[in-house]
């Protein structure tokens, strides 16, 4: 076949290319996990290619964004994280549940105005609500005792929209912090503050907390109220 042919043939069925292309670089993905037990992660240079290819073919589909997003993220280029995502969301792409729930954690993540953090929330948990997908919270005071640990998981019971809340340690140049990773209960709307406000107990002396609790604002405005 010429190589003006087959860049005919290209042309009118690059779609299947890259289907096909990207069916088979996950094909090989899982069989080297299948015979390593070593995943093949988004920084590896299979996920590198295979992202330059589909930017090439089709750099105008939404999750071609996407991919490049999270090559940029690889990359450590936080602008062109966010821009690639946010051109991705402005062709109205509900479908790429990933797309959906990264950019609402990457809003919270970087602190972004609590309106826009719902507003990406809500946009993703509207779109997949079944999903076992969670979000991460941080928080800025972690459990010491068993008792606290209770007290937590009793204020994030008592927000509506959460279904649970998984307490976890992370690393954080080198220090030992905790989040929280949430589940949904659909399909409720979601105020990320009141999630703020929850993991925010402890810092409430410890014989105020059956009689107080922290109420937010924003993200970062917190008080600690009389409870009702």
């Amino acid at each position: 076949m010429s190589g003006r042919r087959f860049r005919q043939v290209f042309q009118r069925y690059r779609i299947l290319f890259v289907i096909y292309g990207v069916g088979t670089l996950v094909g090989l993905r899982e069989c080297h996990l299948a015979r390593t037990g070593e995943p093949v992660d988004w920084s590896s240079p299979q996920w590198a290619d295979m992202t330059d290819v589909v930017s090439q073919v089709n750099p105008a589909d939404p999750d071609t964004d996407f991919l490049e997003g999270v090559q940029s993220m690889v990359e450590g280029d936080g602008q062109g994280l966010v821009a690639h995502f946010e051109d991705a969301l402005e062709s109205g792409a509900k479908h790429n549940e990933f797309l959906l729930r990264d950019y609402a954690q990457l809003l919270l993540d970087t602190g972004a105005d609590w309106r826009r953090v719902n507003a990406a929330v809500n946009r993703w948990r509207e779109n997949h609500p079944f999903s076992d997908e969670t979000l991460s919270l941080s928080l800025g005071t972690g459990p010491r005792t068993q008792g606290e640990v209770s007290v937590l998981n009793r204020e994030l019971r008592a927000v509506p929209w959460i279904d649970s809340g998984r307490l976890e340690q992370y690393e954080d140049d080198g220090r030992r912090r905790w989040r929280v990773q949430i589940t949904f209960r659909p399909p409720l709307t979601v105020d990320v503050r009141e999630a703020v406000a929850a993991v925010s107990i402890l810092a409430v002396p410890e014989s105020d907390r059956a009689t107080h609790r922290v109420a937010c604002r924003t993200l970062a405005n917190c008080a600690v109220t009389r409870r009702n």
